[in-house]
């Protein structure tokens, strides 16, 4: 398959999903460790500039990757059937439920 044909085909496809970055971030190997950390980062700076998928998080300042880590995987346990968002709304999700933003 040409090069064009692959990076077309995959740029159609979401980014992850829920069941990828519930793996990533209760596998022990660095790789997917690292994954899981780079994606929680990514995610905070995101909701720092904005929502995603209209949700908005207010993480405090001292929070720590540990524990948003943390939030996310009790919240993606906790929440089976929150399966139609992608995982970047997922994460969003998991720290505006326990950090929302002041009206």
């Amino acid at each position: 398959m040409p090069l064009l044909a692959l990076l077309c085909a995959s740029s159609a496809q979401a980014l992850t999903d829920r069941d990828h970055l519930l793996k990533w971030c209760t596998q022990g190997s660095s790789v997917a460790v690292g994954r899981c950390l780079g994606y929680l980062l990514a995610a905070e700076d995101a909701l720092s500039r904005d929502s995603i998928e209209g949700v908005r998080a207010c993480l405090p300042a001292t929070i720590g990757l540990p524990e948003q880590h943390r939030l996310v995987i009790d919240w993606l346990q906790a929440n089976p059937q929150a399966q139609a968002h992608s995982a970047l709304g997922l994460v969003a999700r998991a720290w505006a439920e326990r950090y929302p933003c002041a009206q």
